[in-house]
């Protein structure tokens, strides 16, 4: 990192070396100094957790700590963007340029890999820029066979490009298990992009009871309220676990909502939040770069 550098107008290598930073290796270090970083810092201390993370990454680099090293290696095995799946992304992208009238980033989510890989768009020299990648966790319409009567359904992800239509920030509620957080942390962002079409899998008979017979499950349409945002759960992210929705991690989160990649519409040219009753990014930056398209591919 950074990589795949054209000739831009804007500072491409601030940019992909903070997504790196803030997305990719701070989860690692919270991995595996969390519990130590928690015992220092009482009742969840979020400006002690901060100091005490950035104490940790300075002391031990990722370049000079094994643990982060072999956990970078394993993520680049798993994935990273080569110049063959680059020019695929181009092709697609390019097919939606229209849309794109002005400098932005754009969210482009792959679920056959199951990546969310954030681009930017130079209305100027009519180019796309890799940012960076991270994991996402989509829909997985094969644990339907767990649903019960009531419960809710578990839909694909449907493909497309959508724009942003509202969202609000997480509540941070832990569910029973005392692991689960359905919408991440606390004031995480739920990015909704409305009611759009999917299919799921009837698995339910005309009498109301579960079909066990998976030979017997039909294809159906239906609606799913879909949403791009924060989990943290036993699932990992990539894999699909999700009724539908694009999970991602509180990191990739955060990164999202401080750079205001899907809030164009929310700030006005004084860079003033227009929300009524969501609070702001905490860290907002890169106003000029504000976006609101998320592009959902079924495959490169």
């Amino acid at each position: 990192m950074p990589f795949y550098l054209y000739s831009s107008t804007y500072n491409l290598v601030e940019i992909q070396n903070n997504f790196y930073t803030n997305v990719a290796i701070k989860p690692l270090y919270i991995k595996y100094y969390g519990k130590s970083i928690d015992a220092r810092c009482k009742e969840r201390n979020e400006v002690c957790h901060n100091s005490e993370l950035l104490k940790i990454m300075k002391n031990t680099p990722p370049t000079k700590n094994s643990l982060i090293k072999k956990s970078l290696a394993k993520r680049k095995k798993k994935f990273y963007i080569t110049n063959s799946y680059w020019k695929k992304a181009l092709q697609h992208l390019s097919s939606k340029q229209d849309a794109f009238r002005f400098s932005q980033f754009i969210t482009l989510v792959d679920l056959s890999k199951q990546v969310l890989v954030l681009v930017l768009w130079d209305n100027d020299t009519k180019t796309f820029h890799p940012i960076g990648f991270d994991f996402i966790s989509s829909g997985n319409i094969n644990k339907e066979i767990k649903t019960n009567t009531g419960e809710d359904h578990y839909l694909k992800t449907p493909s497309g490009l959508f724009g942003i239509q509202s969202g609000w920030r997480s509540d941070g509620k832990i569910l029973d298990d005392n692991v689960t957080m359905p919408y991440g942390q606390k004031n995480t962002y739920v990015f909704y992009f409305g009611k759009q079409k999917s299919i799921r899998y009837n698995t339910f008979d005309k009498n109301g009871n579960k079909i066990k017979d998976t030979n017997k499950w039909e294809l159906i349409t239906d609606k799913l309220q879909l949403a791009l945002h924060a989990h943290k759960s036993s699932a990992p992210l990539g894999k699909p676990n999700s009724h539908g929705c694009i999970r991602i991690s509180n990191e990739l989160n955060h990164f999202l909502d401080n750079n205001l990649v899907f809030f164009k519409e929310l700030y006005n040219n004084k860079k003033e939040w227009k929300h009524s009753y969501n609070k702001p990014p905490k860290e907002p930056k890169n106003y000029q770069f504000a976006g609101k398209y998320l592009f959902v591919l079924d495959s490169m």
